[in-house]
């Protein structure tokens, strides 16, 4: 069989085509672009900002990155027209090494055709093709008005009459974003060896890369929470060392072997936790997610929630109250989620009562006895812990339930009530359908100074 000319990302050895390793990564990014909610255009923008060189060593194009993206051969098939007048093709199924994932392909496929229906390409809507109708389920259309000053920008559903204004619905979903945006500095930060699979590299020099964009962009951060820099004042700086971690995170994710890796996802999550601690106790811990979201540009917030957010549903009430009905995650990051909750390294908040009042706690679900040894032994390199046993739960669980568990505040050495850990016995799978499963009580208080 013939293949032609060889796509990007494979080379010709022995009349056979196989994976060109120096351009291998530059195919998964471009796929990864476009999934975060990147047109064509855009892509072929960065590259040729990056200076990346073509196949033609001509400028990218948008058929350049439309046809890569649209290739078959990136998930191992070759496609080949069997009649040409009437375009029909007939494909041959795995004939050369995938690129990519039959799984990544069709999401890509689906983002495709959201693409092609969206509206109001003048205007940047953060939530486009997200906003689904509360009344009939369809896509609410883009919808704006004002001029150059002040521009209005709506949600509507010309079936339904119904109308939902942007910044109403970014408000009442700003505490979902907030955990995202938690979750995507938390994965940056520690959790890219639980969520790499590709082949062993030498990462040193992008770990030292990152290292000094992330202290440039923790120094700007730092101006902004005293107050001596406006937002508006770092932006643009922000966003270029923001991209630039954003490509050498994907590089390093992709250059690094879980299985050829020396770690303690325990050390991991407990250094993770330390991390939020201080800046709880130190009051900043909110006011730096807020200024992660208010830095971006609207394109990127775009992207952000494209990166995240399948659909969303927000019922306005009575009294005009923007409320959040329903919520769909994408698939890529639901598959996260379930990698690190099996590695007992993912928090759900459980509703508690501590005396007469209601609070959430951050609860670990799949842990079992060593992991609560290492994750301990971790947390005492900084504070003084303290673990001990608030219930057993004695009926199976079928799926996931609301438990509230009473906090006893007294008779504990004092201390913070850090989290709350659901022990397994066996195989760490959710949701867990034993009996007798254990909860248990972390608490955390500051080591005495010695004088």
């Amino acid at each position: 069989m013939y293949l032609g000319t060889c796509p990007l990302g494979y080379k010709r050895e022995n009349k056979k085509m196989v994976i060109d390793e120096t351009t291998r990564d530059l195919v998964i990014r471009i796929f990864n672009m476009y999934l975060q909610g990147k047109s064509y255009q855009t892509i072929a923008n960065i590259l040729n900002l990056e200076k990346i060189p073509t196949l033609t060593n001509k400028q990218w194009k948008d058929a350049t990155v439309s046809k890569i993206i649209n290739n078959k051969i990136y998930v191992g098939d070759f496609e080949q027209y069997k009649n040409k007048q009437e375009k029909e093709t007939v494909v041959y199924m795995n004939v050369v090494e995938p690129i990519i994932s039959r799984a990544m392909y069709e999401d890509v496929q689906n983002q495709k055709e959201k693409n092609q229906r969206a509206f109001c390409r003048d205007r940047v809507y953060i939530f486009m093709q997200k906003l689904l109708c509360p009344k009939c389920g369809k896509i609410m259309q883009c919808k704006g008005s004002g001029g150059q000053k002040k521009k209005y920008m709506y949600y509507h559903c010309s079936d339904c009459k119904t109308y939902l204004r942007e910044d109403l619905v970014e408000d009442s979903v700003m505490f979902l974003i907030m955990n995202l945006i938690e979750y995507d500095m938390t994965v940056k930060k520690y959790f890219f060896p639980v969520l790499a699979d590709k082949k062993e590299r030498n990462t040193a020099k992008l770990d030292k890369e990152i290292s000094n964009l992330q202290n440039q962009k923790n120094r700007i951060k730092e101006a902004y929470l005293k107050g001596i820099v406006e937002v508006e004042d770092f932006s643009e700086d922000y966003k270029v060392i923001e991209e630039k971690l954003n490509m050498l995170e994907e590089k390093r994710i992709q250059a690094i072997d879980i299985n050829k890796q020396s770690f303690s996802p325990q050390a991991i999550m407990a250094d993770r936790d330390v991390e939020k601690e201080k800046l709880i106790r130190s009051n900043k811990f909110q006011d730096m997610l807020m200024a992660e979201w208010k830095s971006k540009t609207k394109e990127e917030k775009q992207e952000f929630i494209s990166k995240f957010i399948e659909n969303v549903v927000i019922e306005k009430d009575k009294k005009g109250y923007y409320n959040l009905v329903n919520i769909k995650f994408r698939s890529s990051y639901i598959e996260q989620i379930s990698k690190l909750m099996n590695c007992g390294m993912f928090d759900v908040a459980i509703p508690c009562t501590k005396g007469k009042e209601e609070v959430t706690v951050p609860s670990t679900i799949l842990m079992d006895k060593k992991d609560l040894k290492e994750y301990i032994e971790r947390l005492n390199d900084y504070y003084e812990v303290s673990y001990y046993e608030v219930a057993r739960l004695d009926e199976p669980k079928k799926g996931y339930q609301k438990k509230y568990f009473t906090i006893d505040e007294t008779n504990h050495n004092g201390g913070k009530l850090f989290k709350l850990v659901e022990l397994v016995s066996e195989d760490k799978k959710f949701p867990q359908q034993k009996p007798n499963r254990i909860v248990g009580a972390i608490r955390i208080k500051e080591r005495e100074k010695v004088s």
